[in-house]
Parts: structure tokens; C-alpha cells; sequence
């Protein structure tokens, strides 16, 4: 049976993803402005029914969706960078360690493990008090964050 999944837990999996979507937009970016260079010229002429578009509607489009795609990525990289500044905070170097070894250099847990240079229970121990410590974390800047917005309070 598996425990209930913390906030710790998903921003710690969020944490994980962020570098996988960044590479998607990247690739996706990237597709799209190859497809700007190498489609051929489109006759307006062809398109029967609907709302006909130039050729210079096509290309801003796609220079569009490149500029949503690069907006995402820097979105990202900020939230990647708040997730670090609250893991930080934590205030166990060990615990501290074994988060960002797990979830920013690794994919598996074993990788963590094998890279941190722990047996096994010792990796388990040390991550799960690193998980709670978060939690706590978490729920304080949660308290801070919904009293500031009840009180119209800068946060």
C-alpha cells in the first residue's frame, strides 16, 4: 500500500520533470522554426472555403508559437530555481543533498543512491526526513502566503 502523496512530493516531481519539458519545448521550438525556413511558398489561391490566410500570417504564427515555447521555458527555469530556494531552506545539509542529488542530477533512486555514495536505509532515511522537513516548509509558506492575500499584505 502507498502512502498519500505530499506537496513535498509533487514539486519534488515537478522538480524532476522541469529539464525533460524544457528539452520538448526546445525540440518543438526548433521543429517549428525549420518548418518556417524549409516549407515552401503556400498559395493562398488553393484553400477553398474558410478563412483564407497569407503567407505572412502562416510565418507569424509560427513565430508565435516560438515565442509562447521560449516564454515557457524561462517560466520554467523560474520555477526550477523556486524549488531549489525552498529546498534550501531546509536545514540539514544531508537532507539538503539527497533531494537535489535525487531529483536534479538522477532519474532513478538507485542512481541517487549509487552517486550519494549511501547504502540503501541510510538514503531511505535521510529522504524521508528530508521530505518531511519540506512538507513543514511548505506548510508554513503556505500559512505566510494565504495570510498575506487575506490581509492584502506584499508577500
Amino acid at each position: 500500500m502507498s502512502r498519500v502523496k505530499t506537496k513535498a512530493d509533487y514539486i519534488l516531481e515537478e522538480l524532476r520533470l522541469i529539464p525533460k519539458t524544457i528539452e520538448q519545448l526546445k525540440l518543438d521550438i526548433e521543429n517549428t522554426r525549420n518548418s518556417l525556413l524549409t516549407s515552401p511558398q503556400w498559395s493562398d489561391m488553393k484553400v477553398s472555403g474558410g478563412v483564407r490566410r497569407t503567407q505572412t500570417d502562416k510565418n507569424v504564427s509560427i513565430i508565435d508559437a516560438s515565442d509562447y515555447g521560449l516564454a515557457e521555458i524561462d517560466r520554467l527555469v523560474k520555477r526550477r530555481e523556486e524549488i531549489i530556494g525552498i529546498i534550501m531552506q531546509i536545514p540539514d545539509s544531508a537532507q539538503r543533498h539527497v533531494l537535489l542529488t535525487t531529483y536534479l542530477n538522477c532519474q532513478t533512486f538507485d542512481e541517487a543512491i549509487d552517486k550519494l555514495e549511501l547504502n540503501r536505509n541510510k538514503y531511505y532515511t535521510i529522504k524521508q526526513k528530508a521530505i518531511k522537513s519540506l512538507n513543514l516548509i511548505l506548510e508554513r509558506t503556505e500559512i505566510v502566503q494565504s495570510n498575506t492575500h487575506k490581509y492584502n499584505l506584499p508577500c
